[in-house]
């Protein structure tokens, strides 16, 4: 009898089938890791901006206000004018902006978390925004604004 020693046995067939099984699953995670990453910084830059704009809008609209006139003894509502009740506030989770003419437009929405915080320490007015949304984390900002008009 003759030994055949040509050809591949079954347990060399299952070591690569389960080689190339292995290579195939590494080769697909990798970009479906870099996609959910970036997914997820694009996510933050966008609550960043967001969060960016709503200081900003409180800093235009407060800025050339009358020093006397603003109102922070509700941390959680900045009154801009005593006279037209022109304000920032936070209702629920959603930062609410008060124009002169009693319109209220929301300037950012976050999740359970979200905090607006106003206080004055002379006649500077402190602003603490902290925006929570929940698959993206929490940033908080804070600025400093001095009404010009006194």
């Amino acid at each position: 009898m003759k030994k055949r020693d040509s050809g591949f046995t079954l347990v060399e067939l299952m070591v690569v089938v389960l080689l190339v099984g292995l290579v195939v699953l590494v080769s697909t995670q990798i970009p479906l890791f870099n996609l959910s990453f970036w997914t997820r910084a694009t996510d933050r830059l966008k609550m960043q901006r967001e969060a960016h704009y709503a200081m900003i809008k409180i800093q235009h609209e407060l800025r050339p206000a009358a020093s006397l006139n603003v109102d922070v003894f509700d941390p959680s509502r900045l009154i801009i004018d005593l006279n037209t009740e022109e304000s920032f506030f936070l209702e629920g989770t959603q930062l609410l902006y008060q124009d002169p003419y009693q319109v209220q437009e929301s300037v950012i929405e976050g999740d359970t978390g979200t905090q607006f915080n106003a206080t004055r320490s002379g006649g500077t007015i402190n602003i603490t925004l902290t925006l929570v949304r929940e698959k993206v984390g929490t940033i908080t900002l804070e600025t400093a604004v001095k009404p010009r008009n006194e």
